[in-house]
């Protein structure tokens, strides 16, 4: 199935409740979000999140998923730790409502944020980390053009589990590769 085109908008306090009802428990909310935010996800994490995106020179930029023929948010992702002095940021965050699953969005998604990334913040590199389990975002990263930088992080201790964590990296250079013509 084609997914429908997606546009990145500017996620705000009117996207709280609804991305907050995406996080049935702590672990979901880790394995998205990584350690910073804690369960329960609430407005005053997400918050102290968007403040990292004012400024005249953010760090951050946090958007929503949003289908372009309809407007429904079916999304959400940042670019975070936006360094422009070394032209790197991190991708993260990263998250296709269960209901749009399986329609090509997750690629959809990650392909605006690199353009955004690349073309309009200017920078040089994208990395990510991602948990190894998670086969659908690692093949989704893959075929975009990240590659694995290593040496891969130590990995992260959940209850009893071990989850082995992936570092990935994409440059502008093999970006532009990758995408003339498009």
């Amino acid at each position: 199935m084609v997914a429908e085109p997606l546009k990145l908008q500017p996620f705000d306090e009117s996207d709280f409740a609804p991305l907050i009802a995406q996080v049935p428990d702590a672990r979901f909310l880790l394995q998205w979000a990584g350690p910073e935010y804690t369960f329960p996800l609430d407005p005053f994490q997400l918050r102290q999140t968007l403040a990292k995106a004012w400024g005249r020179v953010p760090g951050f930029k946090v958007y929503k998923a949003v289908l372009s023929a309809s407007s429904q948010t079916v999304g959400h992702i940042q670019l975070m730790d936006i360094d422009h002095e070394s032209g790197t940021c991190v991708l993260g965050r990263v998250l296709i409502f269960p209901e749009h699953r399986g329609q090509g969005l997750g690629k959809a998604l990650v392909r605006a944020a690199l353009t955004e990334a690349f073309r309009t913040v200017g920078l040089g590199k994208v990395t990510l980390l991602v948990f190894a389990f998670n086969k659908p975002a690692v093949a989704t990263y893959c075929s975009l053009g990240f590659v694995r930088s290593l040496p891969d992080p130590a990995p992260h201790a959940v209850g009893g589990e071990s989850w082995d964590v992936l570092a990935m990296e994409l440059s502008r250079e093999r970006w532009d590769e990758l995408t003339a013509g498009l």
